[in-house]
């Protein structure tokens, strides 16, 4: 296959790719994020604290591979940090809550509704604005948004929060109306600065881990409340839950959200559920494909991908199913954007 320079720039692709124009090539998202720490010698707690080796990491990975989508995310516990929670930070492993900061339900004390002042979401803030003054006229960077359920649990201890969907549904509630609050804080944050609102990314809402109901009355009336508040703010967002979600994809579509990220869904079954109603990304695996390769068939998923979805009656980006795991060799992110300059490429003339 021979692969062809782009044409446009991001910024270019996405906005013809949103008004249904031509474009040079598909839309191609392998999902960089703690690991592009190493392309400049820096490691990934020093990426989770300081914005600008997170903003700089960010732009190196961009610079070498130019894909369409730089995402700043650190960790998936960030709000719960910003909440109150203690996060450990290993040095060159993404951080995590070891301790919950609820031990009790008295403990609720504890913890507050964040504001965009507290915990570490100002790294989030500045590592975007160095950015957008570094490649914004290229690509513009979007900036992660935890999702409330993931939040809650990680407050109160995974077991334990998912005991108390049964035995104390009205405490989970609560835990999750001030998660959702400091959740609203943080995109009306983002939303004043020159970012984009990026995915609500909720992965203990899987429904690889709670059923289909818990999903319905824990966790949609809450993502569908944050769509809603982004779009009155006149912003796009994405929703990215984690694992087998086949049985709440629908319900993942229903909040709204303008992009549904799928992990481990048969693509071709998501099609039929998104239906055109959202962007539909993904959904290279990570592990499979992208931890362990080899090249060949990366480029044998990318190629099957794009045949499924050549008939889809909607809008499709060609993603990774999750972020790129730590030790995920580059040349796999290479071996992916080749496909997107070759067989995705479009026949397009300025």
């Amino acid at each position: 296959m021979k692969i062809r320079q782009d044409i446009m720039t991001p910024n270019e692709r996405l906005e013809a790719f949103g008004k249904n124009l031509p474009t040079d090539r598909v839309v191609c998202v392998p999902m960089v994020a703690s690991s592009a720490a190493h392309l400049i010698g820096k490691t990934i707690k020093e990426f989770q604290l300081d914005p600008e080796v997170l903003a700089h990491s960010l732009i190196e990975a961009y610079r070498r591979y130019k894909y369409d989508s730089v995402g700043i995310c650190t960790n998936c516990s960030i709000m719960a940090e910003a909440m109150g929670a203690k996060l450990e930070y290993p040095e060159d492993d993404v951080a995590s809550c070891r301790e919950p900061i609820l031990k009790t339900k008295e403990d609720i004390s504890k913890i507050k509704i964040a504001t965009p002042q507290d915990g570490k979401l100002w790294v989030f803030y500045k590592a975007a604005e160095i950015c957008v003054k570094e490649i914004g006229d290229e690509i513009t960077p979007g900036i992660s948004v935890s999702g409330p359920f993931t939040t809650a649990a990680t407050l109160r201890g995974v077991e334990t929060f998912s005991r108390d969907l049964y035995k104390d549904p009205e405490f989970c509630h609560k835990l999750l109306r001030m998660s959702t609050e400091s959740i609203k804080n943080h995109i009306r944050e983002i939303v004043k600065t020159d970012a984009s609102v990026g995915a609500i990314g909720d992965p203990i809402a899987s429904a690889s881990i709670i059923s289909a109901k818990t999903f319905e009355k824990f966790v949609f009336p809450y993502l569908k409340e944050l769509v809603d508040f982004a779009h009155g703010l006149g912003s796009s967002i994405g929703l990215h839950i984690c694992g087998k979600s086949e049985k709440i994809l629908q319900l993942m579509v229903d909040t709204g959200a303008d992009m549904i990220s799928i992990d481990d869904v048969d693509l071709a079954l998501a099609g039929k559920i998104v239906a055109g109603k959202a962007v539909l990304v993904g959904n290279i695996s990570t592990t499979d494909e992208m931890l362990f390769g080899p090249v060949s068939r990366i480029k044998e998923s990318c190629i099957k991908a794009l045949d499924v979805m050549k008939n889809y009656n909607g809008k499709y980006i060609l993603a990774t199913s999750c972020d790129i795991p730590l030790f995920a060799p580059w040349e796999h992110v290479g071996a992916m954007m080749d496909v997107a300059r070759s067989y995705g490429a479009y026949d397009y003339k300025r």
